[in-house]
């Protein structure tokens, strides 16, 4: 072999190598106008709403495109849709995802319901075509950037750090889940804590379980503001909201008193959560939030500047 030439083809698999390490992460914009997480994804070619959801499992995809893009759905067994809200749950088939593309990404065959998914739309809304859940993420280490309204999908941690360097206070515990909800152990509200879930499916701030109403001051602090209707998997429900007149917060986050909160009827089986956070209050603590279902992490990164 020609010396070299033998050194331009060892110099020129260097270069990718290290073009391959270097690589950009996955980035996603994501529509939050409603305070979803609506990313574009294509499958089998076809462009599609979805939004990220840590609190279903398994994810859920229109049994109408479902269908039209010849995804196998097995309608010989069949259940019903769980999840909040006061009517009928859908009815719900076992399908897989297949071709799932993110911004030219492409991703492995996952579990689904096929089902139809409007229950999950409200009526000013683009229609939700898919929610991605635990069956897509167990495996993922994911940002998801409430400052600039980016997902990132990993392929280690180590990418996170070009995305978080401005961010000026981190805090890390162990990902533990509540059914597929990660949680956050010692939630604040006032001087009083309790386990809540974090739910990237639901565009409200915090929901409180029953035995929230149990912890030390939280029932003395709230102040009624009527009834309000909140969309679910099952439909519409009537809620009770108020403003909740203690600080809140985790870790080094804080938010100040009077923020809104709702009391949701039905009472939580287990002593494994006590309230219900949403993409609403994540955003107004304007965090980054990894969550890192390989290494079971959850790393929240805070005042990026």
């Amino acid at each position: 072999m020609n010396k070299a030439i033998g050194l331009a083809a060892f110099f020129a698999l260097i270069g990718f190598l290290t073009s391959k390490a270097i690589a950009a992460p996955l980035e996603a914009p994501f529509n939050f106008t409603r305070s979803e997480i609506n990313i574009e994804v294509f499958i089998r070619g076809r462009a599609l709403n979805a939004i990220l959801d840590t609190g279903v499992d398994p994810s859920v995809i229109d049994i109408t495109e479902a269908e039209l893009l010849g995804l196998k759905v097995d309608r010989s067994v069949s259940g019903e849709a769980g999840g909040f809200g006061e009517g009928r749950g859908a009815t719900v088939f076992p399908t897989t995802i297949e071709g799932l593309i993110i911004h030219g990404h492409r991703f492995k065959a996952f579990d689904a319901l096929a089902s139809d998914t409007a229950p999950y739309t409200s009526h000013d809304q683009p229609r939700i075509d898919a929610v991605l859940g635990y069956s897509f993420l167990s495996d993922k280490i994911v940002l998801i950037d409430y400052v600039s309204h980016k997902l990132a999908i990993l392929d280690g941690p180590s990418e996170a750090q070009a995305l978080v360097r401005t961010c000026q206070a981190r805090w890390r515990i162990p990902l533990k889940t509540f059914e597929s909800y990660p949680v956050i152990p010692g939630f604040r509200f006032g001087d009083a804590t309790g386990p809540v879930t974090l739910d990237t499916g639901s565009s409200g701030g915090i929901g409180l379980f029953p035995a929230a109403l149990d912890l030390a001051g939280v029932r003395a602090s709230l102040v009624d503001q009527g009834a309000s209707i909140r969309r679910g998997a099952r439909g519409e429900s009537k809620v009770e909201t108020f403003v909740l007149n203690q600080p809140v917060g985790f870790g080094p986050f804080t938010l100040p008193a009077g923020q809104q909160v709702f009391v949701r009827k039905q009472p939580d089986a287990s002593a494994g959560r006590v309230a219900n956070v949403g993409n609403a209050l994540l955003a107004e603590l304007q965090i980054k939030m990894l969550l890192d279902y390989r290494r079971r992490l959850m790393t929240f990164y805070g005042d990026c500047r």
